[in-house]
């Protein structure tokens, strides 16, 4: 018999799918876990408000594809700044610098987000912005108020601080360490994930 502890939230309650922050007025869909594609990819699918998106931030470990399915979805991609429409797509290689957003000021861009390989750290980390969103604990652009959650979050979705942000990049995989040391990984996870 299958531990079902070990499946993805949304596997075993499709309602847990669907995630919303409030704050920020944004929503995801997790259309596809790891566990669903032997490992091969997830997929996501977005809707960004205006003016929302991410900070400028970079992978190791798995490249993304984002494909707009209504609206433009705006993507900075190294040193330039694009533009992507329905049937485009924006594909964003492992170590490349790059952020999404949506550059309207009137509609939410709706778009597909792909990380290839499968990545459970990154599954994690939606699940933990949105339920710490869900409980009033992130600021007005969306992310941990908590320093601890805000470097947990981002060590566990392989993101990482480019150019002269790099700095910091060894002091948020050591905020993280102490996160899983001091519990407080596994609290959030067992709040969020399992």
């Amino acid at each position: 018999m299958e531990d079902t502890k070990q499946l993805p939230p949304g596997m075993r309650d499709p309602a847990r799918r669907v995630l919303t922050n409030s704050s920020i007025k944004d929503r995801v869909t997790i259309e596809k876990y790891g566990a669903e594609t032997n490992g091969e990819y997830s997929l996501i699918r977005c809707w960004t408000s205006p003016g929302g998106g991410t900070p400028i931030h970079k992978h190791g470990s798995y490249r993304e594809e984002l494909s707009p399915a209504s609206g433009t979805l705006g993507v900075v991609l190294g040193d330039s700044t694009l533009t992507f429409k329905p049937g485009e797509t924006a594909v964003i290689p492992i170590g490349t610098q790059h952020r999404f957003f949506n550059p309207s000021e009137e509609e939410t861009v709706e778009f597909v987000g792909k990380v290839v390989p499968a990545h459970e750290g990154f599954e994690k980390s939606v699940h933990l912005i949105y339920g710490l969103a869900a409980d009033g604990q992130c600021d007005a652009q969306g992310l941990p108020k908590s320093f601890v959650h805000l470097c947990l979050m981002g060590d566990l979705g392989d993101m990482r601080w480019p150019g002269m942000l790099a700095m910091a990049n060894p002091l948020i995989k050591a905020v993280a360490a102490y996160a899983r040391w001091s519990g407080e990984e596994e609290r959030l996870l067992k709040k969020y994930w399992y």
